[in-house]
């Protein structure tokens, strides 16, 4: 049955079982993660090329702007690469959306209601700490392989092995994209402890702080990327999941309609792009960043190729991540010194890509079924 027949056949659905319905099925959070891995593991190598200005992820920096405006108005051969780092360095945001989106499902409405603080903490924190640390393994040891004089601090090893070293302001966080870890488990804390059937008062008070405190605080500073780095930044994007979990169903906003998720789409980008230009604004982009996203989404469920394309990847976008960042410190460097930056990055991608497909069983965290014994 093709999706068109589907919507045929449930056009006559009641407004009950519609409003039933959650706002993206798993179906369509596969297809996010597809997205949001795309545009990281894509930025997290073309944003460090020469000539290309990085976007303000953790910090506000309005020469970045500047730059980017510049190559706009004069654009070159490196142009597509500051599109890229203008708007693809919030795949991040995207998974801490679906993390609080996913949770609410499951332990508020699903079949994780009731699960004690312990349980659900230690349990998270596993999960994270298995993945992140084969990944970590694999990172030092190619490293090392690939230049034997390469220098790691042991400090920032054990730190990172453990998840804690977002906690060190002046550390190093090794890999780079592996901050995303020891923040994802303060959200999970977080969650358990102070938002989990709670009133959505207290989270959204919750939001407003971490806004307040980051919008007091000097935009280009350290104390910024610190607080970027841990649960400032995510505060916002989560609630957001919590909330959409808790409220929004499929229907919410016309989304289901193919024209009118269009012009969501379109405004919200406006408005994504409208926020880089200002540090007040900037700092409530999430919502615009989600916004898009989830337009986009819409859009790509209803073709065919498209959905398999980035289910394909978001399938694929646990291992994609704790993987590539082994790939950037062997390709990056050669690029950055040949100017070849369109040939490398092909080459980066397609090496994350089959890299990840022959270790993806290796790092799967999902535990396999043991077989029943015969009676």
């Amino acid at each position: 049955m093709t999706k068109d027949n589907f919507r045929e056949n449930t056009s006559g659905d009641t407004s009950e079982h519609r409003s039933a319905m959650p706002l993206l099925s798993r179906a369509e959070c596969n297809i996010m993660r597809g997205l949001a891995i795309i545009f990281i593991i894509t930025n997290n190598f073309t944003h460090l090329l020469k000539g290309v200005f990085p976007d303000n992820e953790y910090k506000y920096d309005w020469q970045n702007v500047v730059g980017f405006m510049n190559n706009l108005s004069h654009p070159d051969a490196v142009l597509p690469f500051n599109l890229i780092s203008f708007y693809c360095p919030y795949g991040v945001m995207l998974f801490i959306f679906l993390s609080g989106y996913g949770l609410v499902l499951k332990y508020e409405k699903g079949i994780g209601q009731g699960v004690s603080r312990w349980s659900f903490i230690s349990s998270h924190y596993n999960k994270m700490f298995t993945m992140q640390l084969k990944g970590l393994a694999l990172y030092i040891t190619v490293a090392m392989l690939a230049n034997p004089h390469y220098f790691f601090r042991g400090r920032d090893i054990l730190l990172q092995a453990f998840m804690v070293g977002n906690l060190n302001p002046y550390g190093e966080i090794l890999p780079g994209p592996y901050w995303f870890f020891g923040m994802i488990v303060e959200m999970y804390v977080i969650y358990r402890l102070l938002i989990y059937r709670r009133s959505d008062k207290v989270m959204w008070a919750m939001v407003a702080l971490s806004l307040a405190v980051m919008a007091f605080v000097a935009p280009n500073s350290l104390t910024m990327k610190f607080l970027r780095i841990n649960c400032f930044l995510a505060m916002l994007p989560f609630c957001m999941g919590v909330f959409a979990a808790r409220h929004l169903h499929v229907g919410s906003f016309s989304l289901n309609k193919a024209g009118t998720c269009m012009g969501w789409f379109v405004l919200s980008f406006i408005l994504l792009t409208l926020c880089k230009f200002n540090f007040y604004s900037w700092l409530v982009m999430p919502v615009f960043i989600i916004a898009t996203a989830v337009t986009i989404v819409k859009l790509i469920s209803r073709v065919q190729v498209l959905d398999n394309f980035f289910s394909w990847f978001g399938a694929l976008s646990g291992v994609l991540f704790v993987v590539h960042p082994t790939l950037r410190i062997l390709l990056l460097g050669k690029a950055y010194e040949s100017e070849s930056f369109y040939t490398f990055t092909i080459i980066y991608l397609l090496t994350t890509i089959g890299l990840s497909m022959l270790l993806k069983s290796a790092f799967s965290t999902k535990k396999k079924a043991s077989p029943k014994s015969e009676e």
